[in-house]
């Protein structure tokens, strides 16, 4: 009877494994079998560069402190959803100079702050096929947690809202060894954020990812 448990046992599993080599790929590239469920997790490092009124008016340098997390449910097809959140902080120093304000001027350094946080849901769709590269097209669209603050002196104006945005973004998912669940993504993304306050219309900036991912 034992022998026979035996027998039946590796004849069952040589079954699985001939269905699991015979399954085509879906459209975003992964085989979906018991072994290897439909999520992906990927863990980024952002650099981000300002650009319109955020760099006109308010900071212009470049930041590397930055960092997101997200998870992807990958759908039957070539799409899928989730969610994420990221932290990005940047900073400019403006020399000595002097700032008229209503009912005076000010003789000092500027510092300017903006520190963002957003929540966020995202979708993306894969199209094409490949067992390494799987370029990807979504977008983002959440809430951002805002802390600004422009320093003269002693002086300083902070704001610390919420604010709805949005990141259309573009990338691709690089598998290290196909089938393993690792790779690393990259991609750039287009931030906007509806801020309407003061001299401002929006916050905007370019970001740029690189980091892991795994799929389990």
């Amino acid at each position: 009877m034992k022998r026979v448990l035996i027998i039946i046992a590796l004849i069952a599993g040589f079954t699985f494994t001939n269905k699991v080599q015979s399954q085509e790929p879906d459209a975003t590239g992964f085989i979906r079998t018991y072994a290897q469920p439909s999520g992906m997790l990927t863990f980024d490092w952002i650099i981000g560069v300002p650009v319109g009124d955020m760099s006109d008016r308010f900071i212009s340098n470049t930041t590397t402190r930055g960092f997101a997390m997200e998870y992807r449910y990958l759908l039957n097809g070539p799409f899928s959803v989730g969610g994420g959140f990221s932290w990005q902080g940047f900073y400019q120093k403006y020399e000595r100079k002097t700032y008229d304000f209503d009912g005076g001027a000010i003789t000092s350094t500027r510092f300017n702050y903006l520190y963002t946080f957003p929540l966020y849901v995202n979708f993306h769709y894969y199209p094409l096929k490949n067992n390494t590269i799987y370029p990807f097209i979504g977008i983002n669209t959440g809430m951002f947690n805002i802390e600004k603050q422009d320093q003269v002196g002693i002086y300083s104006v902070v704001d610390k809202s919420w604010q709805f945005g949005f990141q259309p973004e573009v990338g691709a998912l690089i598998q290290m060894n196909p089938g393993s669940g690792f790779g690393i993504v990259v991609k750039a993304k287009y931030t906007y954020i509806l801020y309407n306050k003061g001299a401002y219309n929006n916050l905007t900036h370019l970001d740029f990812h690189i980091g892991a991912s795994f799929v389990f």
